[in-house]
């Protein structure tokens, strides 16, 4: 008979001790004593593999702490292990998130450029109306009202002067944005540049020698006189529409030669600008002559007045540039503007 042996688990084979080693009830259901699959002789203990595990787990089973430990371990040791056996890769940065659509994110906007400086432009050669001082900067009348409304309605200003021939076609070019340089309002302007509201409206004269001089004297009483004027003006257009026949009109190339004559006895009257008369009549030249009667003031001849000139494209600087005026008509600042530089209202 062979030796005796005792089962290996006493949970599996409490109740075997059949003491035969090919008992069935000591081994498990997946490993079975036979010919073919002989059972493992330790040297003390006759075991397999089924039962060493089944008693593994029923040990963990009897200790749920141990369990517990073993779990965590496993979780925790689980991206190390993982990140031991990846290859070393160098590290990217981060590309930005797509946006939505597949659309290129926007790119931010940019910082606010200055504002660009509003150039007002100017003859320089027709004072006191606009001029240039000693230290060859722009002055006048128009100057400072340009300044004024500028500083009213706080937009930047640079004054610049340039020939009467370049202003209108430089405004239209946009080197300038505003021309005030003693525009009158015509019809024919109008075709090609906006106007504001009127700053001055130069009233027209007589002037005679001071012996006929009648400051208060109606136009009327010039019917009958031989009067001069420069050709091809308002002036000349208001003399031929309102006397007709009654006065002798003579007619000369420039102001200058009207009042020469005048001088020289060879008129009797002279009809211009006042500006200018008034000027002229401070001068040695025109100390022997005065004013006749009272201001014209023929807006159908003589013209609307003197108003700023604008592109017609750019209307909200005119909207702007008429709201200061208004501020300044109103308050009396333009009043004041115009007594520093004429003792008669220009308005």
């Amino acid at each position: 008979m062979p030796k005796t042996r005792t089962c290996w688990s006493a949970s599996l084979a409490s109740a075997c001790r059949c003491r035969e080693p090919t008992c069935r009830r000591c081994w498990s259901m997946s490993w079975r004593a036979s010919p073919g699959n002989p059972p493992l002789d330790l040297g003390h203990r006759i075991v397999d593999p089924t039962s060493m595990f089944v008693g593994f787990l029923l040990r963990l089973v009897r200790a749920p702490k141990l369990t517990v430990c073993l779990i965590v371990a496993a979780v925790a040791l689980t991206p190390v292990l993982a990140a031991a056996q990846a290859p070393n890769q160098p590290s990217r940065p981060r590309a930005a998130p797509a946006p939505k659509g597949g659309k290129p994110a926007p790119k931010p906007p940019a910082a606010p450029a200055a504002p660009k400086a509003t150039t007002v432009v100017t003859e320089g050669n027709f004072p006191p109306f606009n001029m240039v001082d000693a230290q060859g900067k722009p002055a006048g009348f128009e100057v400072e009202l340009a300044q004024a409304i500028c500083q009213r309605a706080k937009i930047e200003c640079k004054i610049v002067v340039a020939k009467w021939d370049e202003i209108i076609p430089g405004l239209l070019d946009k080197r300038y944005d505003i021309a005030m340089a003693s525009l009158q309002i015509t019809s024919e302007r109008r075709k090609h540049v906006a106007f504001s509201r009127r700053y001055y409206t130069p009233p027209a004269a007589f002037v005679t020698a001071k012996e006929a001089a009648v400051p208060d004297g109606a136009p009327v009483l010039m019917r009958g006189k031989t009067v001069g004027t420069q050709r091809a003006t308002t002036f000349a257009d208001y003399l031929d529409r309102t006397f007709r026949k009654t006065i002798k009109l003579r007619q000369f190339p420039t102001a200058e030669e009207a009042r020469r004559e005048l001088v020289a006895g060879k008129v009797d009257a002279v009809l211009g600008d006042k500006v200018s008369l008034w000027k002229w009549l401070g001068s040695p030249e025109g100390a022997c002559c005065a004013f006749f009667g009272q201001d014209i003031k023929d807006t159908r001849t003589l013209g609307e007045g003197v108003a700023a000139g604008f592109r017609k494209d750019d209307p909200k600087l005119r909207e702007t540039f008429n709201k200061a005026l208004a501020e300044l008509l109103a308050d009396g600042t333009h009043k004041k503007i115009a007594d520093r530089y004429f003792p008669f209202a220009i308005y």
